[in-house]
């Protein structure tokens, strides 16, 4: 299996009650496989760039879909701080507080990249 980075424990500075939400997401990642963390990988990537995109057309829509989609794939994949960071992005996005949810999304993002770079 590949090296597969799991800690997202700087969602904390995000989301503050991250501690009381996470467990919801916690799963057991024992059968993650190469072929699981690559279709992972290009998801996170397609999915970002749909938040981009809702960001920059303050589309709430968009940006709620593609951070539920995000929300279950965090936790398919052992990555429950994500899951609880997109599930934030969810609500900020249905409130419409979009500066909030510009935050969150461009931290997730950032993470994205990271994620799929290993810089």
């Amino acid at each position: 299996m590949t090296d597969f980075p799991m800690n997202a424990a700087w969602v904390k500075d995000l989301v503050p009650d991250l501690a009381s939400r996470v467990e919801q997401f916690t799963v057991d990642t024992d059968e993650l496989d190469d072929e699981l963390i690559e279709v992972f990988s290009d998801e996170i990537v397609r999915l970002t760039e749909e938040l981009k995109q809702g960001l920059a057309e303050a589309d709430g829509e968009r940006i709620h879909m593609s951070a539920h989609s995000i929300k279950g794939m965090g936790g398919t994949m052992g990555l429950p701080e994500i899951s609880v960071l997109a599930q934030e992005i969810e609500l900020m996005a249905k409130g419409g507080r979009m500066e909030r949810c510009g935050e969150l999304s461009n931290a997730l993002i950032s993470w994205a990249q990271v994620f799929r770079t290993g810089d």
